[in-house]
């Protein structure tokens, strides 16, 4: 089984590239715009330990419903966020996309990473604990992503325009009930979740370029004489 498992592995569709030309020049400049706002947010809350006017016209204006709510944030927590990871690598290998797969088991996990490092940097504090950005937001807006690129590279969606609307779609729908639960639990102030989203966009996003410069390179040296796909 040890012997033939790199030929399976080589056997699989590493071809398919997770972001189809020309969504590659898109998402480096989505990534970069996300990389400033996150920034930003970062300068202007670090070290409070209070909600910004903003945030507190939001927080009045966020739905009510804690059950619902309290259920959407415990999907956010680690252990239920590894099963929905796990879940979704399975779905990118069924549909044949293993790039695809591969980003579905770095990028959430990256960003987890990244957003809790960055909170204790930041030093944006809620009820004393760090803030600044949101795991949650950032692990949800994460698994939508990588679904919404999976979605956006099914054949019948051809056209650019089409592709790049399924994976905005798709990510919005994964991160705006996240953030939503979140400010009404007063778990994370709304712009907690602005920073959770953004990192997870740079994240995913450097991430999925990075595999599909990597993996061709990778497949053509375990693959001699067969040209790289991408």
């Amino acid at each position: 089984m040890r012997d033939r498992l790199p030929e399976a592995v080589l056997a699989l569709r590493w071809d398919r590239a997770v972001l189809a030309r020309p969504l590659g020049p898109v998402a480096a400049v989505v990534a970069g715009l996300a990389a400033v706002v996150l920034v930003v947010g970062a300068v202007l809350v670090a070290g409070h330990d209070y909600a910004s006017t903003l945030d507190e016209r939001i927080t009045l204006a966020a739905p009510r419903g804690q059950v619902l709510f309290a259920a959407l944030v415990a999907v956010g927590d680690v252990m239920s966020a590894a099963v929905l990871a796990v879940v979704l690598v399975a779905v990118c290998l069924a549909a044949g996309r293993p790039r695809h797969a591969l980003l579905a088991l770095l990028a959430p996990a990256a960003t987890g990473v990244v957003t809790t490092v960055l909170k204790p940097l930041v030093g944006r504090t809620l009820d004393g604990a760090d803030s600044y950005p949101s795991g949650h937001t950032g692990f949800a807006t994460s698994l939508a992503l990588v679904t919404g690129l999976l979605l956006a590279s099914a054949p019948a969606v051809r056209a650019t325009a089409a592709r790049i609307a399924v994976v905005v779609v798709v990510t919005l729908l994964g991160a705006a009930p996240m953030a939503v639960a979140l400010v009404a639990q007063h778990v994370h102030y709304p712009t907690d979740t602005v920073g959770g989203f953004c990192t997870a966009l740079v994240v995913v996003l450097v991430v999925a370029l990075l595999v599909d410069r990597v993996v061709p390179a990778v497949t053509a040296r375990a693959r001699p004489g067969v040209p790289p796909g991408g």
